[in-house]
């Protein structure tokens, strides 16, 4: 099978909604968690999910050098590194990693998601009009933002220096040849771009191409949405649909406000019920019986025959006390995260393994979801479709029945966004 693009991305959720970007193009893709075995069958597109995000910068850069070694070995076209749209994440040490290995004329870089109202202007990033420096994302527990400025950002983080391709001065083409072309001629390879509109990610990734082929594309599911109609890349889409279900397990191990308010409102539906795992508990000696208890509340909320939603709930007093309670144990703020995300896969695990008929879950957070996705026997997922931006759905690969997930990622979507999902999986409604 011909291969057609490679994207390394740092966490799950990212690798899923950039990667079903192809697939709505027709390119079959699979997101994979760990480096497959050369001898392996790749699809047309591939999607090699690091866990970056959730490593230290010296650990995220070794797998992103890993990733892309693989990638250029096994011959893919077209190289893409996944971005956060918010900016999180080791993003100038991963891309310097890509660098590294494909030695390319350009690095174009361009996270803004218009669609989801991340815009990038005079290389400050937006969200919803509102730099990301003063936005929740300032907070994350693990990779807060406190620049808003991308150029500035990667700079300060590899020492390199980055180039801006401001759309106000890109009036045409040749504008736009003659500013990279001088950028190049001072050995700058990193270059960062406007983007206000899907259609300014379209014309200047078009530009770009046209001045070389040997090009590392830089961005988030905005891009990857626009970059196969640019390298013209197109198949026919395979079947898109999905198996109607019984029961919707529902797991949020985001901390974004986003996703909370959306996994609240899908547990006052009448018919979900909700499990709030306390995170305090989690690192106490009573975890093993507390856990039981949630188990078994869960268990409970399945023989009545409802959808059933596992959260934790996050403020800004929870998150310092379950900071406190980690590091008294010795934990840093990775292995809380990775401690939380555990802890909710394995009452997952739990509940797949005693009701066989329980096979659609929807996964938000992509620590959670990666981590629920292992424990339930996955080791890939499969891209079917995208149910709204930022929301797909696929097959998990290597687990020992079908399950379907679909993956969402912290700050996407509106409030009724999770609970739409799970309509989908059990066939109430359906996206075409």
């Amino acid at each position: 099978m011909e291969k057609w693009i490679a994207i390394v991305a740092d966490d799950l959720t990212g690798a899923n909604d950039s990667g079903v970007q192809l697939t709505e193009k027709g390119v079959p893709t699979s997101v994979l968690f760990d480096l497959p075995d050369h001898s392996q069958t790749l699809d047309q597109g591939i999607v090699i999910d690091t866990n970056g995000r959730a490593l230290l910068r010296e650990e995220a850069y070794k797998k992103t050098k890993e990733a892309a070694q693989f990638i250029k070995e096994a011959g893919y076209r077209t190289i893409y590194k996944k971005m956060d749209s918010t900016l999180r994440g080791h993003i100038g040490t991963e891309l310097k990693a890509m660098k590294d290995v494909f030695q390319p004329e350009f690095v174009f870089i361009s996270p803004a998601f218009p669609a989801l109202h991340r815009t990038t202007k005079d290389g400050i990033h937006y969200i919803k009009d509102q730099r990301v420096s003063d936005t929740e994302i300032s907070r994350d527990p693990k990779h807060p933002v406190k620049e808003s400025s991308i150029p500035t950002l990667i700079e300060n983080e590899i020492g390199e220096k980055v180039g801006l391709l401001k759309k106000s001065a890109l009036i045409n083409r040749e504008t736009f040849e003659q500013i990279v072309r001088s950028f190049q001629s001072q050995e700058i390879c990193y270059l960062v771009c406007d983007a206000e509109t899907e259609e300014d990610l379209k014309l200047f990734s078009k530009w770009m191409l046209q001045l070389s082929s040997k090009v590392i594309w830089a961005g988030s599911a905005g891009l990857a949405e626009v970059l196969p109609d640019v390298l013209q890349l197109h198949s026919i889409p395979a079947q898109r649909t999905i198996t109607p279900c019984e029961q919707v397990v529902i797991v949020c191990g985001s901390l974004s406000l986003t996703t909370q308010k959306q996994v609240r409102t899908a547990a006052a539906k009448d018919d979900v019920i909700g499990v709030e795992v306390d995170t305090l508990k989690i690192f106490s000696p009573l975890w093993i019986e507390a856990q039981q208890v949630y188990i078994n509340q869960c268990k409970s909320a399945i023989e009545e025959g409802k959808h059933v939603a596992i959260y934790v709930p996050s403020n800004v007093e929870i998150r310092e006390k379950v900071k406190q309670a980690g590091e008294s144990l010795g934990f840093s703020s990775y292995q809380i995260g990775e401690e939380i995300s555990t802890a909710l896969a394995e009452i997952v695990r739990n509940l797949a393994s005693t009701y066989h008929h329980l096979n659609s879950f929807v996964l938000t957070g992509g620590d959670t979801a990666k981590e629920t996705a292992k424990q339930l026997g996955g080791n890939g997922i499969r891209l079917i479709k995208q149910l709204e931006p930022g929301i797909p759905v696929g097959q998990l690969i290597g687990a020992s029945r079908p399950l379907t997930v679909v993956t969402k990622a912290g700050a996407f979507g509106d409030d009724d966004s999770i609970y739409r999902a799970a309509c989908e999986l059990k066939g109430d409604i359906v996206y075409e």
